[in-house]
């Protein structure tokens, strides 16, 4: 059955590629489509059709099971993948999507429905709770495909992380009074079941933070190797969520997305840029057919669902869906605004707010719960009807309607339209690009032998072919000189945020990286907000001496103990050492990338805001070497020796891999290396010495466990 499902994706994937479709409308329809071929052939041929799609349609897997199973791996890789910092500038907006909006929606439905339902009011509401949730699979993808915002996808992506767990939550409580009542029991009203949401909620963020920090802490202890990382974050996230559901009774899937946040927030720190690359392909696969996995399989049970549905259920599922659109437009329309008065966000515009109202389909979440509903026989028989029934029609037209509309809306908004800002940009990366381009095809002709014609009429073709659709822009004109220079300072932090991560393998401590990380990130805000003032105000701020420092100074002086400002130098250190090498990078990148996109002028601007970053690193450093001279010199030699002893590891594995060594002799020069790191890694000693350095450094003393666990140079 495993092969078939996967076969069934891998096809449907090609497919949604060349139609434009959506891959979450395709895979609906393939599942729909095998329940009806199965419901339709069991009549004729039991047999045949027991041999054919047995497997697929007659699984044994209860519908809770269905959460357990997929719904960990598909939201842990949402969140393992988000940007944390800019999604937290838009923290307010995505709570009030992911959390109020499912409450607003529940209530809108439920509330519409009752007076002309005969099945109780908390029946209707249960059926609203099921429909609140939003998929993010079966819009994202349409959302990169066209182009949409940034900001738009990562309040879809916000809001689809939390949603989940507040819907589900949401309709556990409400199965209980559904239970409760259809049973003549009281046992369960609204002020108990909204202090066991809260309990959930807020238990299940606990947890996930928790868990999410010793995760973090034990990758430091993997070595650098790619595959124990990454077996290490997949063995967290099934034991969490039964943790969480079982034991302690909270949410397991917030618990399993705080811990992706975090995981996220403090990974790229704690991993190589090469292993969280790595980290990051396996889950994003791991999602992919865990996603395709349960669209299918719950897909496949829609016509059994569907099973007795009346002609008045079908007014009743209008009555729905004109409810959940009114109360998503309320929310979006109503409320957000009150956060933007309140400056509790940016402002949002209609076209977002439009795009994110038809943009919310629903999908495998809302059919699982629903076949949830259809199998507790806790609940009496025709509630279950009711609520499977007009759940499975939402999803339906959900996929079928907004799924297949979805990029026309988008366009007829213009969200896939660029500013005049990002045209320019364009216009001038693709003048660089062509110049590259033309130059590699006619080094490729000669390579082959081919016809110097050929190559210029692909080069032809390739200019005319980028040039389809752009707009002629006065660059000079479209960017001001405020514009340039905010681009070029938020491309420089961002470049900055990028480098730091290199730094790593236990050459620096996790805690430095960490502070320089957060450090370029509020680099980018300020940036935005300040402009250039702000960029260098926040720049500086990292190389203040903090106050732990200042302490130990005085207590080495005063008492002559040394160990705290020994582990305090030697962080001070490290920060200075690296964020030097980086500037230095950063001037490169700026003068060879920048530069053409930016134009001579601004680039040489920004050169100069890098160097006197880099004169202020260095007087930080100086007043270290002045101060404390032989300490300083021993730090810079241990340094050199880890960036050495890395290099060479580097170049080993190159020999290794090019077959230029064997096996044997990479296995004895690694044992070599890495007993050479062990010994470099160790600290230096602060002896009692003046201020003139006097004294001599004494022998190395034990070294930080955030180095000593990268030992080897990994």
């Amino acid at each position: 059955m495993l092969g078939a499902l996967l076969c069934i994706a891998a096809f449907v994937q090609v497919l949604a590629r060349r139609t434009s479709i959506p891959e979450a409308t395709l895979l609906s329809l393939a599942g729909v489509a095998i329940g009806v071929g199965y419901a339709a052939l069991d009549r004729v041929a039991p047999t045949v059709a027991e041999t054919i799609f047995g497997l697929l349609v007659a699984q044994e897997l209860p519908a809770h099971a269905f959460l357990a199973v997929f719904l960990p791996p598909l939201l842990f890789q949402v969140a393992l993948s988000v940007d944390v910092r800019r999604m937290a500038q838009d923290v307010a907006p995505i709570l009030v999507l992911a959390v109020v909006a499912v409450f607003v929606a529940t209530f809108a439905i439920g509330l519409s429905l009752a007076p002309f339902v005969e099945h109780g009011q908390v029946a209707c509401l249960l059926l609203g709770a099921i429909v609140a949730t939003t998929d993010p699979s079966a819009v994202i993808g349409v959302f990169r495909d066209v182009g949409a915002p940034g900001r738009l996808i990562r309040l879809i992506e916000g809001e689809s992380l939390l949603n989940d767990a507040a819907a589900i939550a949401l309709v556990s409580v409400l199965v209980a009074m559904a239970a409760s009542q259809g049973g003549g029991h009281q046992g369960v009203n609204w002020l108990g079941g909204l202090v066991t949401l809260g309990v959930s909620f807020g238990g299940g963020v606990v947890l996930g933070f928790v868990a999410g920090r010793v995760l973090s802490a034990l990758l430091t202890q993997m070595r650098g190797i790619a595959s124990a990382e990454t077996a290490l974050t997949m063995a967290l996230i099934y034991p969490l969520y039964l943790f969480a559901d079982e034991v302690l009774d909270v949410s397991g899937v917030v618990a399993v997305v705080c811990a992706g946040l975090v995981i996220n927030s403090q990974g790229r720190t704690r991993l190589t840029p090469r292993n969280w690359n790595h980290l990051q392909l396996v889950w994003e696969q791991a999602a992919m057919l865990a996603g395709a996995i349960v669209f299918l399989l719950a897909a496949v049970r829609v016509p059994h669902l569907l099973a007795g549905a009346s002609l008045a259920e079908a007014g009743y599922l209008v009555v729905a869906l004109l409810a959940a659109l009114v109360a998503r437009l309320a929310v979006l329309f109503g409320m957000l605004p009150v956060l933007t008065r309140m400056d509790l966000c940016e402002p949002i515009s209609p076209a977002y707010k439009l795009a994110i109202t038809w943009g919310g389909l629903r999908g495998a979440v809302t059919l699982v719960l629903a076949l949830g509903v259809a199998e507790n026989t806790a609940l009496p028989l025709p509630i279950r009807h009711f609520v499977a029934n007009m759940a499975t029609g939402f999803v339906l037209f959900s996929l079928l309607i907004n799924g297949s509309t979805l990029r026309w809306t988008i366009r007829v908004l213009g969200l896939n339209q660029l500013s005049p800002q990002e045209q320019a940009l364009q216009q001038q990366a693709i003048a660089l690009s062509t110049v590259e381009v033309e130059a590699t095809v006619r080094r490729v002709a000669q390579a082959f032998a081919l016809p110097p014609q050929i190559a210029a009429e692909v080069n032809r073709q390739y200019h005319r072919d980028l040039r389809i659709g752009a707009v002629e822009l006065d660059t000079d004109e479209a960017l001001n000189e405020r514009d340039r220079l905010a681009i070029g300072l938020a491309t420089l932090a961002q470049r900055e945020r990028d480098l730091i991560p290199e730094y790593g393998d236990g050459i620096v401590s996790v805690r430095n990286l960490d502070a320089m990380m957060r450090n370029t990130g509020q680099m980018i805000d300020a940036v935005r907000s300040e402009g250039r003032i702000g960029y260098n105000r926040v720049a500086r701020r990292i190389l203040d001496e903090q106050p732990s420092y200042r302490f130990a100074r005085m207590l080495h002086v005063r008492t002559g103990i040394a160990w705290p400002l020994e582990s305090a130098m030697i962080d001070r250190f490290e920060l200075l050492i690296c964020r030097r090498a980086v500037l230095e990078r950063l001037r490169r990148y700026n003068r060879e990338q920048l530069e053409p996109l930016l134009g001579e002028r601004m680039t040489g601007v920004q050169d100069g805001i890098l160097a006197a970053r880099i004169e202020a690193v260095e007087g930080a450093i100086g007043a270290m070497r002045a101060q404390y001279p032989q300490f300083t010199a021993a730090l810079e030699r241990r340094m050199l020796m880890l960036f050495a002893l890395r290099q060479g590891r580097a170049a080993l594995e190159t020999m290794e891999r090019e077959r230029v060594v064997s096996g044997e002799v990479h296995a004895r020069i690694r044992q070599e290396l890495d007993a050479a790191w062990k010994r470099a890694v160790e600290r230096p000693r602060l002896t009692q010495q003046s201020a003139d350095g006097s004294a001599p450094v004494c022998p190395a003393a034990p070294s930080d466990p955030e180095r000593q666990s990268a030992a080897g140079p990994d």
